[in-house]
């Protein structure tokens, strides 16, 4: 699903000569990261690493002897989740709408870590209607989302679209052509120029987009995305699934996705204001939140 990632200290330093400053700060200790956005068509799913402070140039470490428990709001065990591989944990049981969540992850050598989270209200894609247009010879598909909003709900929205499919394969293995087939999962950038998106900006495109209900609560409402079609058209006879996803999630989750964007769009950028991504983790990093998904097939 998804990479983690935990950020200590960004700073940028610009000057009209070369300088060497010292670092005076505090080098913290490493803490757990926990990683889960966790969905109410999903089973529990976690991934664990530790962070890593400015002056550490090694990798992530994925952390795999870690104990990870899932608990309800009555402090009762829902489930010990089992490590697979690379840090990924996992259960047999599924988020439940109404229940609030505990999540306590320790391991030998780190302060032990906490966060509490839910699943939001489900929501009702009401219809999806598409159009194709051509803009400089480039063929875009638009669409306009209708869905119902919960009334008297602070709710928050993430709208993407995603599609998988088999795709075959051929490759010289040093001795002879191979021909196999790979199941493929993707997600497709969509063009937010609708204000509604709290990342919105003119022809731009973001692998998701992001907003909340607090002008239209308890209202229908649409929204407007577009995708470059021209670029999927070859892959679509392979495609078996094609489809619209609003996920309904918690404040938390749309904290964290947000600063997670304003992140992504300052790295690199020396001229862009430092950026903290959003953690709800005690005593440690990360996100533990929770997320209704809603699809609508176009395919």
């Amino acid at each position: 699903m998804k990479k983690s990632i935990a950020i200590l200290l960004l700073i940028f330093t610009l000057s009209s000569c070369e300088k060497i400053i010292p670092f005076t700060g505090e080098i913290t200790q490493p803490k757990l990261v926990v990683n889960s956005l966790f969905e109410n068509q999903n089973r529990w799913s976690v991934h664990i690493s530790q962070s890593l402070s400015v002056l550490d140039t090694s990798s992530l470490s994925n952390i795999e002897n870690a104990t990870v428990r899932i608990m309800d709001d009555q402090n009762n065990l829902v489930e010990i989740l089992t490590h697979d591989f690379g840090g990924h944990y996992t259960g047999i049981s599924f988020p439940i709408l109404g229940e609030n969540y505990r999540i306590e992850a320790e391991a030998s050598g780190f302060t032990a870590v906490y966060s509490e989270n839910n699943l939001p209200s489900p929501i009702s894609i009401i219809s999806v209607d598409t159009n194709t247009t051509f803009v400089d010879d480039e063929e875009k598909l638009e669409m306009s989302i209708t869905f119902s909003d919960p009334v008297n709900i602070n709710n928050y929205y993430l709208v993407s679209v995603a599609a998988g499919g088999w795709f075959i394969n051929d490759y010289w293995n040093g001795s002879s052509w191979v021909i196999d087939s790979t199941f493929e999962e993707f997600s497709i950038p969509i063009q937010v120029d609708d204000p509604t998106f709290e990342n919105y900006g003119s022809n731009r495109w973001e692998d998701n987009g992001i907003f909340t209900d607090f002008s239209f609560d308890g209202q229908n409402k649409t929204i407007d995305i577009a995708i470059n079609s021209g670029e999927y058209e070859y892959k679509l006879d392979d495609l078996e699934y094609f489809e619209v996803r609003i996920n309904n999630i918690t404040e938390a989750a749309y904290l964290y996705n947000k600063s997670y964007n304003l992140y992504q769009n300052a790295s690199g950028n020396p001229f862009a204001q430092p950026v903290q991504v959003y953690s709800n983790v005690n005593q440690g990093f990360g996100i533990f939140a929770g997320s209704q998904l809603n699809v609508f097939s176009i395919l």
